[in-house]
Formats: C-alpha cells, sequence, structure tokens
C-alpha cells in the first residue's frame, strides 16, 4: 500500500473524466475481449 495520500487515480484519472464529461464525452472501459497481458494461447 502507498504511503502517500494521494493515488493517481485521485489526482490524475478523475479529473481527467470529469474534463471529459464537461466537453460532453463518454470515457469507455476496455474492450469486451480485453484480457490479461500473456493470458493468449501460444501456437
Amino acid at each position: 500500500m502507498s504511503g502517500h495520500a494521494y493515488t493517481e487515480d485521485q489526482l490524475v484519472e478523475q479529473p481527467a473524466i470529469g474534463l471529459f464529461a464537461g466537453l460532453g464525452l463518454a470515457v469507455a472501459g476496455p474492450p469486451p475481449n480485453a484480457g490479461i497481458a500473456g493470458d493468449e494461447e501460444r501456437i
């Protein structure tokens, strides 16, 4: 756990989402087929 009082989410991500919403833009999540890196099957 971080010893800092603030997180990246609080300082960067949430204000950016609020800015985009103020401009009338929607923030999308990851695509439904997104997986974990390295999770794909190897041939």
